[in-house]
């Protein structure tokens, strides 16, 4: 399904966000990345244990993200304005893989989770990375269909991965053929 466009809205670009190295990056990020994590609609989706997350421990990650593999890419229109935010996780041992996706709720449906998906596979492969992963909640059928719209592929199950018991589908983008 097209995305709907967005109405009367300036232009949507992606940017990388360096909060251990700009204060303002920082300052920018920690609100709406607290916003959009501890959204109710978001929070069964996002964390393991269904626990709000604290402004101290996302602080934490934003100030030490670089050692972390971490890096912090938002979707955001013409005067700054986050609109989403996705985390990915990058490792010359373990792969490149989109850690978490979220969008602020007023622009959910308009395209913002996809760009910044879209983002995430030139990332990848800009780093040469010949895949990406990402793990998705089996109930979080919005992440999963945009997913596999995007061309990635199951491959496979972690049972009782979520706190309540829910299975995490584990999925995969392969850029190029498959020997």
């Amino acid at each position: 399904m097209p995305a709907k466009p967005i109405p009367d809205m300036h232009p949507i670009k992606v940017r990388e966000f360096v909060p251990e190295d700009e204060i303002e990056d920082k300052s920018s990020l920690l609100p709406v990345f607290l916003k959009i994590w501890n959204a109710p609609e978001n929070l069964l989706y996002l964390s393991q244990t269904q626990i709000p997350f604290a402004s101290e421990v996302v602080q934490a990650w934003l100030e030490n993200h670089k050692k972390q593999g971490g890096r912090y890419f938002c979707a955001v229109d013409e005067r700054g304005n986050i609109l989403g935010v996705m985390v990915v996780k990058e490792s010359p041992v373990e792969g490149f893989e989109i850690y978490g996706l979220g969008v602020l709720p007023e622009h959910k449906g308009n395209g913002v989770g996809r760009m910044l998906v879209e983002h995430a596979a030139i990332a990848a492969q800009d780093h040469g990375f010949s895949d990406i992963n990402a793990l998705v909640f089996a109930d979080n059928a919005a992440m999963l269909c945009l997913l596999l719209t995007s061309g990635y592929k199951p491959v496979s199950m972690e049972p009782h991965k979520r706190s309540d018991g829910t299975d995490a589908v584990r999925l995969k983008k392969y850029f190029g053929t498959i020997r």
